[in-house]
């Protein structure tokens, strides 16, 4: 789990990769809750997480990414 989203965290990756699904999908936090059977609060943090995870991968891409005219 070390260099990802799930690092420090305690839900098994199942779990996880279905609240991001969810989420991916445009459920919304509470529904995502809901329906994956954990809190509200654990949605928005790993949302979060995944969100700066995402963003640095996506910098370090575009930093090495050939520029067209």
């Amino acid at each position: 789990r070390k260099g990802t989203a799930l690092f420090y965290g305690h839900l098994p990756a199942e779990k996880v990769v279905s609240v991001l699904a969810h989420l991916r999908e445009g459920c919304g936090v509470r529904a995502t809750a809901r329906l994956t059977g954990v809190d509200k609060n654990t949605v928005m943090r790993y949302a979060r997480l995944e969100g700066e995870h995402s963003k640095a991968l996506h910098d370090e891409l575009v930093a090495f990414s050939p520029r067209y005219p």
